[in-house]
């Protein structure tokens, strides 16, 4: 099992750090892992209002295969210029779930980073972006 620590991440400039802090650690199965954007965001800014972003993980029902579920939260916060508060005008959401089966052997199961290197491409990146597929 990894150790929880927090999370040096590129903006979308690709140059540009960002640091999610780790916040809790897992605390078995179905328990999440939990980072917050708090490094880098705007100091009066809400905890609430922070990007976060949550690891979990279990057994599938037949105890053939581990689950994790990804899940990454990042809201559009205005701060009103009067009163100088934020509040959340939108979010943008990301949920996964990666099935792992144990008669995989671990050699091909490292390869399921593949995937987490396709969503990390210039182009996929560009579709999210866009909010359209490639065409």
């Amino acid at each position: 099992m990894p150790a929880m620590a927090s999370i040096t991440v590129k903006k979308s400039d690709g140059v540009t750090d960002i640091i999610y802090d780790a916040l809790s650690a897992s605390g078995g199965d179905g328990s999440p892992a939990v980072w917050r954007q708090d490094t880098g965001a705007a100091a009066g800014l809400p905890v609430g209002l922070r990007s976060m972003f949550k690891v979990s993980s279990k057994w599938n029902g037949p105890k053939t295969a581990r689950q994790l579920v990804l899940e990454y939260v990042q809201p559009y916060a205005t701060q009103d210029s009067t009163t100088t508060l934020y509040s959340a005008k939108d979010r943008m959401v990301v949920n996964a779930i990666i099935t792992m089966p144990q008669a995989i052997p671990s050699a091909n199961l490292n390869e399921i980073a593949q995937f987490l290197n396709l969503c990390a491409a210039t182009l996929t990146k560009s579709a999210v972006q866009a909010g359209y597929a490639p065409t």
